[in-house]
């Protein structure tokens, strides 16, 4: 492939052009402008916070030409909670399902159950809140619209005013906080969000040495000497590790536009459907079943996933014949268990970041641990406590009437 050497005009909205809001031209320049300015802030040191110097090596695409024609680099990890894999089904599944702020993988879901307990819809997102606030700011009618377009079954239910507090967006509130109800729309658990992808990637930059002079290579040791993310995640270690890894090599790194997080691949190959009830004669997932709402998971960038049973597939044999099949009717054969837990699903998810690079440079010179006492060697752990925190108090607007 040629190259392309060129700056960006402008940062992308996620999952852009598959995913198009119908955002103004000015529009699109403002959340560009802001993924820009938290991109600048991570490049010119940010001043006052422990540790974060100027970075030579992490670019940003609307100031910085490169080839804009270059693959990005799939930087890739498992969507089902590291923090809280317990070792034991169903235990780990239970506990992963019970609170959104279990789910800090960048991944969260929520599970809809009948009158019975069996699983109706589960459906999961990716989506940073920062682009809903900026939706609520700048869109409000197409975040009202969005919240009532992707939960037909509760549309009758649903007033704008729900997600309203006054002129405010309440990002937590009962249609999205939900864990019960399948509704959800962009992601919640506090660190998880598309400000701390950037940090991390920006931070993960940084060549370190460690005390004796010999640069620091493991991933756990990076991520505890650079004070960036939570090391026992499965995403923060992976994603600052192999972008220090192209750093050592004198590349220069930034993410790919349109900056998200994103689902890469689910995979189902395990999955089938119990029609009788007896886990014999299992046939295939009928097609419908797993439904990508928003992204494009032909392209690695799914956000929005429901996995719903089709109207009309029913059971057959003497105990489930013409009852309309559910979620929990998918059996596992890998772990030879029906699905019971959303979590269940997530085991199969892979997440992603997408990074781009300068290639041909020279790595910068590597740095201490910041201060005497480094997270390397004292042992401390924090929840992503560098990222850039959203504010979702501040997105005003003035609510639009119910759709």
């Amino acid at each position: 492939m040629s190259l392309n050497v060129q700056k960006l005009a402008i940062f992308d909205p996620p999952g852009y052009p598959e995913v198009d809001d119908g955002l103004t031209d000015s529009q699109k320049l403002a959340w560009s402008q802001k993924i820009s300015r938290w991109m600048d802030s991570e490049i010119a040191g940010k001043p006052g916070q422990f540790g974060r110097t100027k970075l030579p090596q992490f670019f940003n695409g609307t100031v910085t030409a490169y080839d804009v024609a270059q693959q990005p680099a799939a930087i890739t990890w498992i969507g089902f909670p590291n923090l809280r894999d317990y070792p034991n089904a169903p235990r780990r599944w239970e506990e992963a399902d019970s609170t959104r702020n279990n789910q800090d993988e960048y991944l969260e879901w929520s599970v809809k159950k009948n009158g019975d307990g069996n699983i109706e819809t589960v459906t999961f997102t990716c989506e940073g809140p920062e682009y809903w606030e900026f939706l609520a700011k700048n869109e409000p009618d197409k975040l009202n619209s969005l919240y009532l377009d992707m939960n037909p079954g509760f549309k009758d239910q649903m007033d704008p005013s729900d997600w309203w507090n006054g002129n405010r967006y309440n990002a937590q509130n009962k249609w999205n906080d939900s864990t019960t109800t399948g509704t959800i729309a962009h992601l919640v658990q506090p660190n998880n969000t598309l400000s701390a992808e950037v940090d991390i990637a920006a931070q993960g930059t940084v060549i370190r040495k460690d005390k004796n002079g010999k640069i620091i290579t493991d991933q756990t040791k990076l991520i505890n000497c650079s004070g960036y993310g939570q090391p026992q995640r499965n995403s923060d270690p992976v994603i600052g590790s192999t972008i220090n890894a192209l750093a050592r090599k004198g590349s220069s790194v930034s993410i790919a536009n349109p900056i998200a997080l994103y689902i890469h691949h689910f995979s189902t190959s395990n999955f089938q459907l119990d029609v009788q009830g007896t886990g014999e004669d299992m046939i295939d997932v009928p097609d419908g079943t797993f439904n990508w709402q928003r992204g494009d998971i032909d392209k690695n960038m799914g956000l929005r996933l429901q996995v719903k049973i089709p109207d009309g597939i029913v059971g057959e044999g003497p105990d489930n014949k013409g009852r309309q099949l559910t979620v929990s009717d998918i059996v596992d054969n890998k772990t030879n268990n029906n699905i019971l837990y959303g979590a269940q699903f997530a085991d199969y998810i892979t997440m992603t970041v997408k990074g781009v690079t300068i290639a041909g440079g020279k790595p910068a010179d590597p740095l201490p641990c910041p201060g005497l006492q480094s997270r390397a060697e004292s042992g401390f752990s924090a929840l992503a406590a560098d990222a850039t925190p959203c504010d979702a108090s501040t997105a005003e607007h003035t609510p639009g009437t119910r759709l």
